[in-house]
């Protein structure tokens, strides 16, 4: 193995950078609710702008994909909470266990992302309305203090759902929307908070692995996990996909059937919120991936069923979740995770 010659740096950077993207999430938070906002919109007004929607989906994941998960990578690692592998899904994004990525690599991934964000929001401020902006802000800030400090609402209990995640869920959906009809409903508002509820559930199960090393971090991590404790954890996720199933099923009823789709998919993970076993690496990673894939095809089924000239998004999804898989790569711990996942102690393997 010593004889093999490493990958090229600029191969190294690349994989880095993919990896601290963090496709997978980005497809079930922004990517998701930014297509149920655009679908929305489509059922209200009856038409779609593809450069809309494209600009709602770039600012949305770079917000995310990179802006706050770099800040995350950053801070999470200072802490200590990061630099214990053995975890596949939750922990980070690895680059900085795996040595793709330094701090400072990371500070540019912020830096580029950021200026990148503040143009396309200078664009849409000239191009369709100033106060679109706010929503653009907001997100963006939000994405920041879920880590960084003095705020890091991520290291307080409930703090980091309700004022970090559950926010810029519905922002990312709401702009979507916004960029599209220059208003806000009762209904894309009702819709985007059932989905920011399954993301909150998903957070809620990410956590999981990490509590020992969050309570063991410096500052502490108090994420809601280590508040409440695996029973009540599991609990607080099943009830937040409930209402969320509950909230599909409404707009189902008195909007449009398509959001019974939505319903039928977010039912299942209730069951597998309140299943998971949230001390083991197999239960743990295969059922966060499992309720990944309801969260997606929750959202993405009924934007299609709303408006189906984007049914390419559910294939895009698709060979997006599988490229995340097969380029993070430790072979059974990760890619087959959702079938067999060998729960040893030897942490991931090493590219």
């Amino acid at each position: 193995m010593a004889a093999i010659p490493p990958a090229p740096r600029w191969t190294r950077k690349a994989k880095g950078w993919f990896l601290e993207f963090r496709l997978i999430p980005v497809l079930l938070w922004s990517y998701t609710a930014v297509a149920l906002g655009t679908a929305i919109a489509y059922l209200a007004s009856g038409s779609l702008n593809v450069l809309w929607f494209l600009a709602a989906l770039a600012l949305g994941a770079l917000i995310q994909g990179w802006v706050t998960h770099a800040i995350n990578e950053i801070y999470d690692w200072r802490s200590g909470t990061d630099q214990v592998g053995g975890r596949a899904l939750s922990g980070g994004s690895h680059v900085r266990n795996l040595e793709l990525l330094g701090e400072r690599d990371l500070w540019w991934v912020f830096a580029i992302s950021s200026v990148a964000v503040a143009a396309l929001t200078a664009w849409v401020v000239r191009e369709r309305a100033a106060w679109l902006a706010l929503l653009i802000v907001v997100g963006y800030g939000l994405g920041l203090a879920y880590t960084a400090p003095p705020v890091s609402t991520s290291y307080h209990p409930f703090a980091g759902e309700w004022l970090g995640g559950f926010p810029g869920v519905l922002l990312s959906g709401l702009g979507a929307y916004a960029i599209q009809t220059l208003s806000i409903s009762l209904v894309v508002t009702t819709a985007l908070t059932a989905h920011a509820l399954v993301c909150m559930a998903m957070l809620i199960v990410h956590h999981y692995l990490d509590e020992p090393m969050d309570a063991g971090a410096t500052p502490p991590k108090r994420t809601t996990v280590v508040a409440l404790g695996f029973t009540n954890a599991k609990r607080y996720a099943g009830i937040m996909a409930g209402i969320a199933a509950a909230l599909y099923a409404l707009l189902g009823a008195t909007v449009h059937p398509a959001f019974f789709l939505g319903a039928a998919f977010t039912v299942p993970a209730v069951w597998i919120h309140l299943r998971i076993d949230p001390s083991e690496l197999k239960s743990v990673t295969r059922n966060e991936l499992r309720v990944i894939q309801l969260g997606v095809a929750a959202g993405l089924s009924t934007a299609v069923g709303l408006a189906p000239p984007l049914w390419p998004l559910l294939p895009i999804a698709a060979v997006g979740y599988l490229a995340h898989l097969a380029v993070a790569a430790p072979p059974a711990e990760l890619a087959r995770a959702w079938r067999k996942v060998r729960a040893t102690d030897s942490g991931l393997r090493r590219p």
